[in-house]
């Protein structure tokens, strides 16, 4: 039989691991740290100076359904879209293994590049982790919405692809 794979955002404090978990297929990059919250009633604002930051989004994949043997190799790149001009999307570039509650300032989390670098298999981001049992997860990719003054108005989206190898 074939695993089922979710993919998951975490939001919340940090207490023992993260406070909420929500499968999901559309994530917002938003003014406030939650993982059911909607764009509409929360809109990310353009900064009249510097640099404006949308909460840090953390997204793993967790195993639903366990597979035969292993799900591995797991790997995230941009695909398509992206706000007009004025608005960068980082991720980490490196394994974030760890949870923390997600940030409103400049992201810390792993080495940070601009996501749209990202275009390719070639190019794409690793995330760590063998699947073999219901609740088993991968490390994170952390995004944040970075946005400048002079950045366009409008309702923007980015699709990604996550690809794994299934064994």
């Amino acid at each position: 039989m074939s695993a089922v794979i979710s993919v998951v955002q975490n939001a919340g404090q940090s207490y023992a691991e993260y406070a909420q978990e929500v499968a999901k297929e559309i994530s917002y990059l938003l003014p406030i740290d939650s993982a059911t919250a909607n764009k509409t009633n929360n809109p990310i604002t353009i900064p009249e100076s510097g640099t404006g930051y949308s909460y840090e989004v953390w997204i793993r994949c967790r195993c639903d359904l366990a597979p035969n043997d292993r799900v591995e190799n797991f790997k995230a790149w941009y695909d398509s879209g992206m706000p007009g001009s004025g608005y960068t999307l980082t991720v980490n570039s490196s394994v974030v293994n760890t949870y923390n509650a997600p940030a409103d300032s400049q992201s810390v989390r792993g080495s940070r590049v601009d996501f749209t670098t990202k275009n390719a298999e070639g190019s794409s981001i690793a995330l760590n982790g063998t699947l073999q049992n219901v609740g088993d997860y991968t490390s994170w990719l952390v995004f944040q919405l970075e946005v400048v003054p002079s950045a366009d108005t409008g309702v923007f989206g980015v699709d990604y692809i996550i690809q794994y190898d299934e064994y």
